[in-house]
């Protein structure tokens, strides 16, 4: 894994895919990186149970455009900001994904970007139960990609990464597997069923 800031270049010079369509419920997540001593780590929390969407589930910070945000990146960054207390002014954006489907008809804006480590969270409770980091290395492990027995109900298929207790699964799991074939040049070799 190259430790030098070049291999983000790729997110600042391609054109991500988008979903044309209407009717969705518009959201954009941020997907924050920490680069640390021992490679980098991808910053992850496990959504409160009583939320009325994605409850209970491993996802990047994020949630529904609104009506007073500034474009798409500005709802990432308010949304990290109220979920787990990042302030946008230490966020460095890298670029985009691919826009992905999830489910309740939301149509996500996932966007890349660095976060200082250390860095002091403060999750809100109302909406976050953890906020956990993952090391990309663990994520590059071929064992670590799992493929559901069924598809979603768009017929994609349903990815999961494993990682201690965690289970990334779903639309957050096409957009880390989306950011690690980009960045760190992971090629999965047949993702084993679950």
């Amino acid at each position: 894994m190259p430790a030098h800031a070049d291999r983000f270049e790729i997110l600042r010079t391609r054109t991500p895919k988008a979903i044309a369509g209407d009717g969705f419920r518009l959201a954009s997540v941020l997907a924050p990186i920490q680069e640390r001593q021992d490679g980098d780590h991808l910053v992850l929390t496990l959504r409160a149970d009583d939320l009325s969407s994605h409850s209970g589930q491993v996802a990047f910070p994020g949630g529904s455009v609104d009506p007073g945000d500034d474009g798409a990146v500005a709802t990432a960054l308010r949304e990290t900001r109220e979920e787990i207390g990042v302030d946008p002014g230490h966020v460095r954006i890298l670029g985009r994904l691919d826009q992905v489907m999830a489910g309740y008809n939301f149509l996500v804006t996932p966007f890349v970007g660095l976060i200082p480590h250390p860095y002091e969270f403060r999750p809100d409770p109302r909406e976050t139960a953890a906020v956990f980091s993952v090391p990309v290395a663990a994520l590059l492990k071929q064992d670590a990609l799992t493929l559901d027995s069924r598809l979603s109900r768009r017929s994609e298929p349903i990815y999961h990464f494993q990682y201690q207790e965690w289970d990334i699964w779903g639309a957050t799991a096409r957009m880390v597997k989306q950011l690690l074939e980009l960045v760190y040049g992971y090629e999965p070799r047949g993702a084993r069923p679950s």
